[in-house]
């Protein structure tokens, strides 16, 4: 009875004139509905790259099927968990695979062959970057190499860093490795504990003497403070995913608040990180001028007048404050990885004091003569950086054309990455790749710098420094830094397992702090002089170093 009354009060309503009214109602909707789905599909087929509009697509290398429109994002957006897919895809799908993030498509390069063939051998395709409305334009102001496309101004910058940074030059710097390894010698006498701090000043300390010959003499001082308040911000923008114009640059045409107020935020970094830099750029200035300049990169940087090359200040402030970013971070967390590794592994530490006490004996520091005859402590370094090389997610190239590989189609503008976590953990290369095993590398005596160029990629020692054009420029300088503080730590130092109340062995964490870069998380660690001998021997030399002071040429 109730069905009956219903339908004939629908069928009044159809019948009336409000029926006539909310049927054309209903069509406008279905009609907009039916516009906006299809304003939407164009929009899509416009802004997303996709097989339909272009067929070569269907050739893209396999990889791990995402979501619409969002492609891989939640894969690589944790970047705890980034290094652990990525190695899995490369055994699942092959050395060369794909993934996309919004609406852009990346390129994983998975071994050694891979990236010879394509960011060495093809480098005038793969020597640029992805195009980042955030990172470069707005929060970088255009002028941070790092990011900067491959071009002539991306060259002209190169050019000078080339050649204020190469093995020759390099050398000049050592004076203030060898200081600065001495202050670390004797701050890990009074205060073991703040080991982690002490390593990351000594290396933000050693890297600003490099670049603006300007020392760091604590890690309170406020200098170290604003290169790290620039450094959070650089973190922040070089995460895949974080920003969506990033990874879909198209919505940068729309209002910023529509897209996370992107544009705002980079504004305020680009005054934050610019302010500090050309205030470190004009200071060096004015003490050129008065003569009071220590030999530095900058130094000889402004002598060479880069404005005469068409390089303003903004360019030549970031790029000396790109340097101290490239080299503060990064090889603070290859030297605390490297002590994580030796509380992990005692017998490794051992095998490394043994050559050390062999070759240098207990009456001396390392010296940089010694390097040659230390095989397995650099075998060591080279370990700790394919353990755990510098950041969680590989370097980052971009392709200025399209391009096929092997069969496989590389749209132009594609993100192509030197997949250093699949290429470092790949069981074909290394047996049980997980674990710390120098030996790995005794039969490698060249420099890392000197296997970023054999001819058989398959004999490179590790990808850490990057590869083709775009290969780390600082290479001679971080390998230098890294050989003269982990050998004097290992002769003046044990390094080991901190002891609870109840006498069990506390057991470190493993885990990387949260961000870009593969810094190690804090972790237990009991650090104690290897002798009274020792002891006495790294008083005696840093006391004498800060008497003398810091000279800068060898």
């Amino acid at each position: 009875m109730k069905s009956g009354l219903l339908n004939e009060f629908f069928l009044g309503v159809r019948t009336s004139p409000l029926g006539d009214v909310l049927a054309s109602g209903y069509d406008c909707i279905l009609a907009l509905v039916v516009a906006s789905v299809f304003v939407l599909f164009g929009a899509y087929l416009y802004l997303v790259p996709n097989s339909l509009t272009d067929s070569r697509r269907r050739s893209l290398p396999p990889g791990p099927r995402g979501y619409p429109i969002v492609g891989n994002l939640f894969d690589l957006s944790n970047s705890e968990k980034v290094r652990v897919k990525v190695r899995e895809w490369h055994q699942k799908y092959g050395d060369v695979f794909y993934t996309k993030i919004g609406g852009t498509d990346y390129i994983w390069l998975s071994s050694p062959k891979a990236v010879k063939d394509l960011m060495d051998k093809k480098s005038g395709i793969y020597s640029s970057r992805p195009y980042l409305p955030l990172a470069q334009d707005v929060a970088s102001g255009k002028s941070r190499q790092l990011f900067m496309a491959y071009g002539p101004e991306w060259r002209n910058l190169r050019k000078h860093s080339h050649a204020l940074l190469n093995l020759n030059a390099s050398k000049q710097y050592m004076p203030v490795q060898d200081f600065e390894s001495k202050v670390v010698l004797n701050d890990l006498l009074t205060q073991p504990e703040e080991y982690y701090t002490i390593n990351r000043r000594y290396s933000t300390s050693v890297i600003m003497l490099v670049a603006y010959g300007h020392r760091i003499p604590s890690f309170s001082d406020p200098m170290i403070t604003k290169i790290f308040s620039v450094l959070e911000h650089l973190s922040l923008v070089m995460a895949p995913g974080a920003w969506v114009v990033e990874t879909l640059p198209a919505l940068a045409k729309l209002p910023q608040w529509m897209v996370g107020n992107w544009r705002r935020w980079g504004e305020k970094a680009f005054a934050h990180d610019s302010n500090i830099y050309l205030n470190f750029w004009e200071t060096l200035k004015q003490q050129v001028k008065a003569g009071t300049a220590n030999n530095c990169f900058c130094k000889d940087f402004y002598l060479a007048d880069p404005a005469r090359n068409g390089i303003n200040d903004l360019l030549a402030a970031y790029t000396c404050g790109g340097l101290v970013e490239a080299g503060s971070e990064t090889t603070a967390t290859t030297i605390n990885n490297w002590m994580l590794a030796m509380v992990l592994n005692p017998d490794i530490m051992k095998k490394g004091q043994e050559e050390i006490d062999r070759v240098v004996g207990p009456n001396r520091l390392p010296q940089w003569d010694d390097e040659p005859s230390l095989p397995y402590v650099r075998a060591m370094i080279k370990e700790t950086l394919r353990w755990r090389p510098v950041n969680k997610y590989g370097m980052y190239h971009s392709s200025v054309e399209d391009d096929w590989y092997q069969d496989y189609f590389i749209p132009k503008d594609s993100v192509v990455v030197l997949n250093w976590w699949a290429i470092h953990n790949d069981p074909r290369r290394y047996k049980d790749p997980d674990a710390f095993d120098p030996s790995r590398y005794l039969n490698h005596p060249l420099s890392a710098a000197e296997y970023m160029n054999v001819a058989d990629a398959n004999d490179r020692d590790h990808f850490t420094y990057g590869a083709g054009r775009r290969a780390c420029p600082g290479v001679h300088v971080a390998e230098k830094s890294l050989f003269i503080i982990i050998s004097r730590v290992l002769w003046g130092f044990n390094i080991g397992k901190k002891r609870a109340a109840d006498g069990s062995f506390i057991e470190p964490t493993t885990k990387m702090m949260e961000g870009f870069l593969s810094v190690p998380e804090p972790f237990d660690c009991k650090i104690t002089v290897r002798s009274p001998a020792r002891e006495k021997h790294i008083r005696d030399v840093f006391k004498k170093s800060q008497a003398e002071g810091l000279h800068y040429r060898s």
